[in-house]
């Protein structure tokens, strides 16, 4: 039997209209969905909420779904076991997709359809707040699949997890469903602390962050200095803002901290456990 669950993606755009992202005998595509489709799919709910019915066909005409299929067996534990996993597994897959590459990816809203289960949906988010395009191209789904394959699982067990990494992950994702770029910052500078300070005793903690991560993520000394800049300035405007001090604030600063956390993110996910002295020095 078959179970299909969709999701609309805020802020997706790609150069192909479907993109294959099947993995471990998963059907999984990012699409463009007809509007015949989704009124089909959706159609039960037409009669019971109209105004979700109508601003699903209104977006979805313009936005990109997230669409998962998958074949259980004909009965009702299975169908219901499914539905339940199927939100977390969503997330899972988001997670990896933000990991991937920048870009301000959110699920907005979702429904998922099966028998035993009926058709169930989720109230639509609002769509504000600071964004860039989270742009994938058709000749990057492949590579997308490889790393689907390798770090989906491995991160969401780590996100789950009570550790440093488990920290950075939980506030990288925090991140994208801040409105406000000053609370966009806060999480990702939380997320940096947590990875480049754990465990630290006192000491001049900006420096120290800014220190380990441009060593760790350029890869010569022209690269280094310009990132140790931006970061130990991200580290003394979280201070700013916390506390109530002046600070000028730029979304370029924002993205600029969001795509190192990412990096350091995958960086540790290679390497949970690193050696500063030997990687320094």
């Amino acid at each position: 039997m078959l179970f299909r669950y969709i999701a609309l993606l805020d802020n997706f755009d790609s150069d192909v209209d479907e993109l294959d992202l099947g993995y471990e005998n998963r059907t999984l595509k990012i699409r463009k969905i007809p509007r015949k489709e989704i009124e089909e799919f959706l159609s039960r709910i037409k009669s019971f909420d109209p105004l979700w019915f109508e601003t699903a066909l209104l977006l979805g005409e313009k936005m990109y779904w997230m669409d998962y299929h998958y074949e259980v067996d004909d009965s009702r534990e299975a169908m219901v076991a499914v539905s339940n996993a199927v939100i977390e597994e969503k997330e899972k897959i988001v997670l990896a997709l933000r990991l991937f590459k920048g870009g301000s990816l959110r699920t907005v809203s979702d429904a998922k359809k099966g028998k035993y289960v009926g058709l169930v949906i989720t109230p639509f988010k609002g769509l504000g707040g600071i964004k860039r395009t989270y742009f994938l191209s058709g000749s990057k789904a492949a590579m997308l699949r490889d790393f689907l394959e390798e770090f989906s699982h491995i991160a969401w067990k780590a996100k789950k997890s009570k550790t440093s990494l488990g920290i950075a992950l939980g506030r990288f994702t925090d991140g994208y469903e801040r409105l406000k770029p000053e609370d966009k910052m806060i999480d990702y500078v939380i997320g940096l602390e947590a990875l480049y300070l754990h465990g630290e005793g006192m000491g001049e903690f900006g420096y120290k962050m800014a220190h380990r991560a441009s060593v760790l993520l350029a890869d010569d000394k022209k690269e280094r200095i310009p990132l140790f800049q931006k970061i130990k300035e991200a580290y003394k405007l979280r201070s700013k803002i916390v506390h109530g001090g002046k600070y000028a604030l730029s979304t370029e600063d924002v993205w600029l901290i969001e795509d190192v956390l990412r990096d350091s993110i995958k960086k540790f996910l290679k390497t949970p456990k690193l050696d500063w002295v030997n990687l320094i020095f």
